[in-house]
């Protein structure tokens, strides 16, 4: 957990230093689509892999296989709608075949990263998982470090291919490496019933992380864009260790939620202490260190200090909200889950651009979050007191 984070705010603040607010901004603005447009790529498959292998390991293997295949399928669509958005933001800036080779290298090297995590943690190699969430940021830093440094190119655009290709050329060795344990290609009507829950899931939460910046892209010049995003970008970081609590327990809520969503509310419950804690804890650690920001990144990024120190209590709403989702998800309400999360992004969306003048971004911030948490926290208190009723209905009809 400790060293993925250190690797990507190590990146952040070279990233900063070395472009400058203005080009970071440009950077962001290029970047923006693609934790979006990504989860499109395996159409939920490696949920569905996590959730069918808890249930019974003998489901591996045909998961597996409908992963493969789903990756492939889809890779096409998430390149073409990451190409289409991020150019209508920056075609006078960077090239298209740039951003479509940035899209191939972040989607398919990622994803075939990320596939191999997942698979780690349905068979709980918990260390393996730990280790391939590493190379996630590892082979990006060393691909930017050798660009940077060696070749002596140094403008956004062109450190950004180089850490997309990075990651290409890492998570295709991966699968080289490990061809002999791959099954052949199969798609399952199953999941790709549960996995498009799985996959709207994921979309709407990676939407609801990055909807600021996708939104704000079009709104902001980019050197105000680069200091709310620099606040935002530690905040991020700060999510890791809750990133990392939700990634062990995640298989847990389908164990418990086959009993019910009230007995996945009771494991959510026990989950809760655990996320809070870690998240009040970075909170804390990041609204104490937020003076230190300019040395981290520069002095021309000064007026990002007011942002972060703002921002930080944020991560107790993630840590509440994330749980309350997982919960739902445990319990088989996938589709209620999109939906809320889907109502909470849009309304984020919406305050976003309503409210984009110096620091009416961090209430619109704010609202966003909490609306997410409003509806996710009643959504299970309702289906628990549901179902309890029910069974006290049952209970007394016997």
């Amino acid at each position: 957990m400790l060293v993925p984070a250190a690797m990507q705010l190590a990146l952040f603040a070279f990233f900063a230093r070395v472009l400058g607010p203005r080009d970071y901004g440009l950077y962001i603005a290029l970047m923006s689509w693609v934790p979006i447009c990504f989860e499109i790529v395996g159409w939920g498959a490696g949920e569905y892999l996590l959730k069918r292998t808890a249930q019974d390991r003998l489901n591996l293997p045909p998961a597996q296989s409908h992963l493969k295949t789903t990756t492939l399928l889809t890779l096409p669509v998430g390149l073409l709608l990451f190409v289409i958005l991020t150019s209508s933001l920056l075609s006078d800036n960077v090239s298209l075949w740039t951003i479509a080779m940035i899209g191939l290298g972040e989607f398919l090297g990622l994803r075939l990263l990320v596939n191999a995590e997942q698979t780690a943690l349905a068979l709980e190699r918990f260390a393996s998982a730990n280790w391939l969430r590493s190379m996630q940021v590892a082979p990006r830093i060393a691909a930017i470090g050798i660009t940077y440094f060696a070749l002596g190119l140094q403008t956004f655009e062109v450190l950004a291919l180089a850490g997309s290709l990075g990651m290409l050329i890492t998570g295709t060795a991966a699968t080289l490496i490990a061809r002999g344990r791959i099954p052949r290609f199969s798609l399952s009507s199953e999941g790709l019933r549960q996995g498009s829950w799985f996959m709207g899931t994921q979309l709407v939460r990676a939407s609801q992380q990055n909807i600021d910046r996708v939104v704000l892209s079009s709104l902001l010049d980019p050197t105000i864009l680069a200091l709310y995003s620099a606040a935002q970008r530690i905040v991020q970081i700060g999510l890791l260790p809750l990133q990392a609590i939700l990634r062990l327990t995640y298989p847990n809520f389908f164990r418990a939620g086959v009993n019910g969503i009230g007995a996945s509310a009771r494991y959510g419950l026990t989950v809760l202490p655990a996320a809070f804690g870690a998240t009040a804890l970075t909170a804390l650690a990041l609204m104490t260190s937020a003076p230190y920001l300019p040395l981290l990144i520069g002095a021309e990024f000064e007026p990002a200090v007011e942002f972060l120190f703002l921002l930080a209590p944020t991560l107790p709403l993630f840590a509440l909200n994330s749980t309350m989702a997982d919960t739902l998800s445990g319990a088989g309400h996938l589709s209620l889950r999109l939906l809320l999360t889907a109502t909470g992004v849009v309304i984020q969306a919406l305050t976003f651009a309503l409210f984009h003048d110096g620091l009416q971004l961090v209430w619109a911030s704010y609202c966003g979050l909490g609306i997410n948490c409003l509806l996710t926290s009643s959504a299970v208190a309702i289906l628990t007191w549901h179902e309890q009723k029910a069974l006290r209905a049952a209970a007394v009809a016997r």
